[in-house]
């Protein structure tokens, strides 16, 4: 975000704090800043949509972007034959991301400075990188024991484990509709598995627990990388920017020894051979890059709650399209039913609850604003 500022530097000062100079057509220069900011966000790539849509504009082609995807994972996880090397797969998207955040910090001219001018200490992106790289490759490899909706529901479950470790480590407090957004999550959770058991042999049920245990184990160190994130920014000064370069350089060359090793020339081989397999490799790395920095764009356009409303509704959707696109290896049953039925409920307070959150910070900001008027 911080790569794609939304005015320059001046404009956006004079138009977010009324900061000028003190000549006498200072008021009609902060005008014309927050005109020219209006006239930004109701256009998009030089073409005048309005507010509305623009936000309709970059909602669907996030949705569309991390749709396609998803699809496409799922075709590549459970359509090739013989796939195994999901370390390769989690390089192939981090490179995508590293070389864009790299290009992007260099094209803005602020590459440099934060190279130079770090906050965070070397050892926390160091020990961040690692987490983010262990979390994103064994999340992929429950999927080889999982359906990809079940694996779906169970990676939205992060904000559990966010919440958990925030309330202990940080101190943090939630709202009663947050904890109630986190227990339906826990019950589509607990639904899915017992529709895996319905779906599956018991010669299956060894490898099915593997996937939930890898998918815990996953999400547990997903919330730590968030929450080590959040330590680099708020208790040490540290930009997006910064944290986002120094975890995704450190965190690309730790997944590219470790696949060279796990996986080796014979995921090369895998994927120069087998029919499609390139191709959804390069759909999901490319899509997913492309559906962040969509998300990236609708977060500086309409602000953090819609933008995480429409990324918590995609959720939903693609537990849909992989019901309908791939029904293969989960029938659709009773179990399933009602854990997508709690898996909605879910996403709902969750919305309800970072609703709630932002109006309490608007109270905040207000009140704050009133005692120093005063």
């Amino acid at each position: 975000a911080e790569n794609t500022p939304l005015l320059r530097a001046p404009d956006a000062a004079a138009a977010e704090t009324g900061a000028g100079d003190a000549s006498t057509d200072a008021p009609s220069r902060r005008r014309d800043a927050v005109k020219n900011l209006h006239l930004d966000g109701d256009s998009l790539c030089g073409v005048r949509l309005g507010f509305d849509g623009v936000f309709a504009t970059l909602s669907v082609t996030f949705i569309a972007c991390v749709s396609v995807s998803c699809v496409a994972e799922e075709a590549m996880y459970k359509h090739l034959p013989g796939f195994d090397y999901f370390w390769t797969v989690a390089f192939a998207e981090l490179l995508v991301f590293t070389i864009a955040s790299f290009a992007g910090a260099g094209c803005a001219g602020t590459l440099r400075d934060v190279v130079r001018n770090r906050r965070a200490p070397l050892r926390l992106y160091v020990a961040q990188a690692i987490v983010m790289a262990v979390y994103a490759a064994i999340a992929k490899i429950a999927y080889k024991y999982l359906n990809y909706a079940t694996g779906t529901v169970l990676r939205s479950t992060k904000l559990v484990f966010v919440m958990a470790i925030s309330v202990v480590w940080l101190g943090r407090s939630y709202a009663p509709v947050e904890y109630a957004a986190a227990t339906a999550m826990i019950v589509a959770v607990a639904c899915f598995g017992l529709g895996e058991e319905s779906s599956h042999s018991a010669g299956d049920d060894e490898n099915h627990s593997l996937g939930y245990a890898l998918s815990l184990a996953g999400l547990a160190l997903a919330a730590l990388q968030t929450n080590m994130a959040e330590h680099a920014m708020r208790d040490h000064g540290a930009s997006t920017l910064e944290n986002m370069l120094y975890v995704n350089g450190i965190g690309l060359v730790f997944v590219a020894i470790v696949a060279a090793y796990v996986d080796g020339a014979e995921a090369v081989t895998f994927m120069r051979t087998t029919p499609h397999a390139m191709e959804l490799l390069a759909a999901r790395s490319i899509t997913f890059y492309f559906g962040a920095l969509t998300f990236t764009e609708l977060t500086r356009h309409s602000g953090a709650t819609p933008a995480t409303t429409v990324a918590t509704a995609r959720k939903g959707l693609t537990v849909l399209f992989s019901f309908a696109l791939f029904p293969g290896d989960k029938p659709m049953s009773a179990w399933f039913a009602v854990g997508v039925a709690a898996f909605f409920v879910a996403i709902g307070l969750e919305l309800k609850g970072r609703l709630v959150r932002a109006e309490s910070r608007k109270r905040e900001a207000a009140e704050a604003e009133s005692e120093g008027s005063q």
